[in-house]
């Protein structure tokens, strides 16, 4: 859907690097289009070989063979044996292929951080002469701009989880149990296209403190502020929005610290221009809080979003040099402590030739959000 192989040989080439290999579950979807959960839930192997010259492999386990073709691009799919209970003898498959390729001496771009350290290990000693760097960079920077169909895709998908939560805090009442609300959020998502779900956080009262409070038996009352943060798969994409809402009427104190993160949001977005910084988007926010007295200390206001929650670049001063491109969808999430009111809303942004676009506000998020 958003894999340019052409692209992607040009930043091989830049880096030296003579093949690539993505083995994460999220890299090997990126680039083969086969969604292989078992990489995630089995630390089973998936590889795709992305040589400089030559056409692309895709090893998989026997299991993983019939979806691997039934999804893949690539025509060249090999199966290997063993599994997590030989944890090194995948690691001779992915030796066998480059030796094969005549790779057995070149440099090699790796997932690093996610191949374990005894696995690396195996490898240089199978092939002494081969070098391995880290390829991630290469995958970030290629995932960071989406193509129109990952675009589409994702702006529908967070804007039906933003309606799923706003119908179901239209649904709530006073009495009802953090579980309860939760689950209809998570029903409702399912009915508006989402596959299955990815994750669910959702407090109210004290419980909001929690940054990731599992849903409980608390049942919400009078002047509660309710917190939710959730998101779902929808294709192997994903969706993460996070909404406030209150119960009964707000106190002035709740609908200033309200105010003020929704301007946050707002003026995040309009620094999110094509050719601004990250470190641009990120001084331009802490200028916001800091004009308003408030101190600014986080280390991201945003993340990309894709297949993965949290991808780069962040926004902030750890990727300050990447530059913003049209076609990169963003995840904007400012918060606020105020007294006993804690505020966090998260919405997408596309990045435009004209500036960032919000799509995924189902409803007017200027105003908090009443449970009656």
């Amino acid at each position: 859907m958003g894999f340019d192989l052409t692209k992607a040989r040009r930043l091989m080439e830049e880096r030296g690097i003579d093949c690539l290999i993505a083995t994460s579950h999220d890299n090997v979807y990126y680039t083969s289009g086969s969604d292989i959960m078992t990489i995630t839930e089995l630390k089973r192997l998936a590889a795709v070989f992305l040589p400089l010259d030559g056409e692309p492999l895709f090893g998989v386990h026997a299991n993983e063979e019939a979806t691997a073709r039934r999804t893949t691009w690539i025509k060249d799919v090999r199966v290997y044996r063993g599994g997590e209970w030989e944890p090194l003898k995948p690691i001779e498959f992915i030796a066998g292929v480059l030796r094969e390729k005549g790779l057995s001496e070149a440099r090699i771009g790796m997932e690093l951080l996610d191949l374990p350290g005894l696995c690396l290990d195996y490898l240089r000693e199978l092939l002494p002469s081969a070098e391995f760097v880290d390829g991630q960079p290469i995958f970030d920077r290629m995932r960071s701009v989406k193509s129109p169909e990952e675009l589409k895709l994702l702006s529908e998908a967070n804007m039906a989880t933003a309606k799923a939560i706003t119908v179901a805090f239209e649904m709530a009442r006073p009495g009802d149990t953090e579980r309860e609300i939760a689950r209809n959020m998570m029903d409702l998502t399912i009915e508006y296209g989402a596959d299955k779900i990815a994750f669910m956080t959702l407090g109210a009262g004290e419980n909001i403190r929690e940054v990731h409070h599992v849903p409980s038996d608390y049942r919400i009352r009078e002047g509660d502020l309710v917190h939710t943060d959730f998101g779902a798969f929808f294709r192997g994409y994903r969706s993460d929005i996070s909404r406030m809402a209150i119960v009964g009427k707000p106190e002035e104190a709740v609908l200033r610290a309200y105010d003020l993160v929704v301007q946050a949001e707002w003026a995040t977005a309009e620094a999110m221009r094509p050719g601004a910084t990250v470190m641009d988007v990120h001084n331009a926010v802490k200028e916001f809080y800091e004009s308003r007295g408030y101190r600014y200390r986080r280390p991201f206001i945003g993340h990309g979003l894709g297949i993965g929650c949290h991808e780069p670049p962040f926004l902030g001063p750890s990727h300050g040099d990447w530059v913003l491109e049209p076609g990169m969808f963003f995840q904007v999430e400012p918060s606020l402590v105020l007294g006993r009111a804690w505020i966090h809303t998260e919405d997408s942004f596309i990045v435009a030739r004209g500036g960032a676009r919000n799509v995924s506000e189902y409803r007017d998020i200027s105003e908090l959000q009443v449970i009656r």
